[in-house]
């Protein structure tokens, strides 16, 4: 399965026919043919596939919890259990650190100099003659797969309104009252979102080609382990339920899968463009 897109455009193209003036001498005459060119990004049938059905699991998981605001038997277990778990200092800061670095306020700071950083990038790169889309792209394309899993979150919390734990006064230890609704975990969709798109660009051209590109690899690493671990920390500090935090992994990878492939379609649509009006440039010039 294939999604094209087709571009038309006009090219002109010197010809050695020739036209016969008034005055009986021949001219060369010049020829506008439009052609067609293509954007052809394929659509694998698995990650369609995942797409679909993770939206249907996620709109059928909406519904029942909508119904049931309260927590499940294996909320109230999966809770106790990790709670009770005695953790070393280390890991506790750790917890503490990954969800207070995914906080609102420290995500949109991030989130800012992402997309400055990307953009001073490629403005030095455009300076050196290069082109600098794939950096603007990049930026755009952080801040746009961010900004669509909060507002598909903030739908679903809204049409869910599923409280936060405790609301229920059930027997469980809570950091932090808040007043947002609980299903899915803000946190947990941010992040698959977030740090996997990031780790997506982490393995794209022009960072791919890079010749320091294993400077990233910690970087590559954190984006992992904070993916992985911010579940189990919203649990653990009595944020959310493990259905909250599970529809929080499926919502941010359902999102984050659409926002790659739409990425991946619009900056190869920019790509053909631009060589489309350098090879204008390049005929005008001759």
């Amino acid at each position: 399965m294939r999604l094209v897109l087709i571009l038309d455009y006009r090219s002109e193209e010197k010809k050695v026919d020739s036209t016969t003036n008034p005055q009986g001498t021949q001219v060369p005459a010049t020829s506008t043919k439009v052609s067609a060119r293509r954007v052809d990004v394929r659509l694998r049938p698995f990650p369609v596939a995942i797409f679909v059905i993770g939206i249907i699991i996620l709109t059928i998981s909406a519904f029942f919890v909508h119904a049931h605001p309260r927590p499940y038997p294996i909320d109230l277990q999966t809770t106790d259990d990790v709670q009770s778990m005695a953790l070393p200092a280390f890991v506790v800061g750790s917890i503490d650190f990954f969800s207070a670095v995914n906080d609102p306020l420290p995500s949109i700071i991030a989130l800012g100099a992402w997309l400055v950083g990307l953009a001073v990038i490629g403005l030095i790169v455009r300076l050196t003659g290069r082109s600098p889309v794939k950096w603007f792209a990049s930026a755009v394309g952080i801040v746009a797969t961010v900004g669509i899993a909060s507002g598909i979150n903030y739908i679903y919390n809204l049409l869910v309104d599923r409280p936060r734990p405790g609301t229920f006064h059930e027997h469980i230890h809570i950091l932090l009252h808040r007043p947002e609704n609980s299903f899915p975990s803000g946190h947990t969709e941010h992040d698959v979102a977030y740090y996997g798109f990031l780790l997506f660009l982490s393995f794209t051209p022009p960072v791919r080609s890079w010749k320091y590109r294993w400077i990233l690899i910690p970087f590559q690493i954190y984006c992992v382990v904070d993916i992985l671990s911010i579940g189990f920390s919203r649990i653990y500090e009595g944020e959310h339920w493990l259905t909250d935090v599970l529809a929080g992994y499926l919502s941010g990878a359902i999102w984050l899968l659409m926002c790659i492939f739409l990425y991946r379609w619009i900056t190869a649509w920019i790509a053909l463009k631009l060589e489309d009006r350098k090879q204008a440039a390049t005929s005008t010039a001759s």
